[in-house]
């Protein structure tokens, strides 16, 4: 929430505040009374989807970085290995295609990379059982990249799953806060219709002045006045 939007909740809440010292008056009045209401549900909707929205995403965040780590870390172990057993045996095509560097894992866009490390998975379970066996080509090394792939793939769902939750509060925020606006400029029209009620009975003008405080819009920057449209004087010299 921007600091406008910031406004417009506390002054929703501040009014909250107001009203609970006029029950009286409030039952008197339905009308004003049933935009207090909306006003109130209105204020707890906006602040649970402000705690939605300041849900902290790090922990997923941490989880696919760990993960994107291992998978660069054990994918540049395993294209060492094969490009050792390319090169020593002079078959150059290999070797491009069996290297793949952890910069090329670590910082690589991310579908692409992990399309590449199952790909060097693929090439180097094909290789001979002979072959990795005597280049150290072990079960275990060669699956590493695969599960710490898999590992990656499930951390980034977990990480959009967590944005999910504040990015729709963000798209809700701007229709409860909108009504909220409406709910409180019905209450100020209904309250100044009443500030000339001198009932004893009832605090009208009192409610009214306390309404009006509460509900100002704190923390804003005024808006610039329209610059003038007259003509400046010229200064000497001028033209």
């Amino acid at each position: 929430m921007d600091a406008q939007d910031t406004s417009i909740l506390d002054s929703g809440q501040r009014v909250g505040l107001v009203a609970a010292d006029y029950s009286k008056e409030l039952a008197d009045f339905l009308p004003l009374q049933a935009a207090n209401t909306d006003r109130a549900e209105l204020v707890t909707a906006i602040e649970a989807q402000q705690q939605t929205q300041d849900t902290r995403t790090t922990p997923a965040t941490t989880d696919k970085d760990d993960a994107r780590e291992k998978m660069a870390q054990a994918t540049a172990t395993l294209s060492a290995k094969a490009v050792g057993y390319a090169l020593a045996t002079n078959q150059l095509g290999l070797k491009q295609a069996f290297t793949l560097s952890y910069a090329d894992v670590r910082y690589g866009e991310a579908t692409e990379d992990v399309n590449h490390v199952r790909d060097l998975v693929k090439a180097v379970a094909a290789l001979p059982a002979q072959v990795r066996k005597d280049y150290r080509l072990s079960d275990a090394v060669i699956q590493a990249p695969a599960d710490a792939a898999k590992l990656f793939e499930d951390a980034a769902d977990d990480q959009t799953d967590a944005k999910a939750a504040p990015r729709l509060a963000t798209l809700a925020l701007p229709e409860l806060l909108r009504r909220l606006s409406a709910a409180l400029r019905l209450m100020e029209t209904l309250l100044k219709g009443q500030r000339t009620d001198t009932d004893p009975a009832f605090q009208w003008p009192a409610f009214y002045v306390a309404f009006k405080e509460a509900n100002k819009r704190r923390g804003l920057p005024k808006r610039a006045g329209k610059a003038s449209a007259k003509t400046p004087p010229k200064l000497d010299g001028a033209v």
